[in-house]
């Protein structure tokens, strides 16, 4: 998480890889608050039992593995692209909070898709499969991409938040004179500023998508994202796109935590294990002697 001061001896697939673990364990752990959010959103009853609120956890969790790894594996290809370009010179705080939007626009593409079913799910009440099936039967292979504007929207803020903000402002609070001794603070503070960011600035794009997904083509105040958001602010103003901000924001800011503290860790673990070996004073007597 800290500023580029040499390169990195881990790759992009093995941040990949650690972004899809990542993901599984916010999933599994914050999947209530996603049964919340969407609830609120569609104006419909929230979930009361573990079942209802765990509905759609099974490709939840299929689906936000490669959408973490997307964005964890898409920001270091970034990242490392930008370090080649200027010779290795450290990457600023722009560059950094836009490679982690860029991630998150990419990722939308595996998101979009998925959630689309999870919010089918949670509506009807039905298994995955019966409602794979009867989407398949029922709409064309474009539909399952209903609502990705609005979802490159949202992911390019919430990763920019997550993934760039947050260590940004870690890596600056933690060599404050406040924060030296403190560096669990600091990562608090960081990751609540970085998941406040994320939940709020994006979530109107999130607002306006599970309208759309919930809705399909059934009511045409639904069909494009624009009379979406005007159907939307037509109903209770501006506040209106702000709908089930609470459990998300709840999860964004425990993902914040779990996903980079998932990603330091790693991160560290592979770099300490692939450092040189040091040359100490006792195995350096032997060959000065000689």
């Amino acid at each position: 998480m800290s500023a580029n001061k040499q390169p990195s001896r881990v790759t992009p697939l093995e941040h990949t890889l650690i972004g899809a673990v990542g993901g599984v364990m916010e999933v599994c752990l914050m999947q209530p608050m996603v049964a919340f959010k969407n609830a609120l959103q569609e104006g419909r009853p929230l979930p009361t039992t573990p079942i209802q609120m765990y509905r759609g956890l099974l490709i939840n969790c299929g689906s936000i593995a490669p959408i973490t790894a997307s964005q964890f594996g898409t920001n270091r290809i970034m990242e490392r692209a930008l370090l080649q370009q200027r010779g290795g010179q450290p990457l600023s705080s722009v560059d950094r909070f836009g490679c982690a939007a860029v991630a998150g626009a990419v990722s939308a593409l595996v998101a979009s898709p998925t959630e689309l079913i999870i919010i089918q799910q949670q509506k009807k009440c039905t298994p995955l499969l019966q409602e794979v099936k009867h989407f398949a039967a029922t709409y064309s292979a474009i539909s399952a991409y209903r609502g990705v504007g609005p979802c490159i929207g949202r992911e390019t803020l919430y990763a920019a938040g997550y993934l760039g903000l947050c260590p940004i402002l870690f890596d600056k609070l933690k060599d404050t004179q406040q924060f030296k001794d403190s560096p669990a603070s600091a990562m608090a503070i960081a990751g609540v500023v970085g998941g406040v960011f994320a939940a709020s600035a994006s979530h109107p794009f999130d607002t306006i998508k599970t309208r759309m997904q919930a809705a399909m083509y059934t009511k045409p105040e639904y069909l494009t994202w624009t009379s979406t958001a005007a159907t939307i602010y037509k109903e209770g103003g501006v506040l209106n796109f702000w709908r089930g901000l609470l459990p998300r924001m709840t999860r964004i800011i425990a993902a914040t935590f779990i996903l980079i503290n998932v990603r330091s860790a790693a991160v560290g673990y592979l770099e300490e294990q692939r450092q040189p070996p040091q040359l100490t004073a006792e195995k350096l007597l032997p060959e000065l002697s000689q």
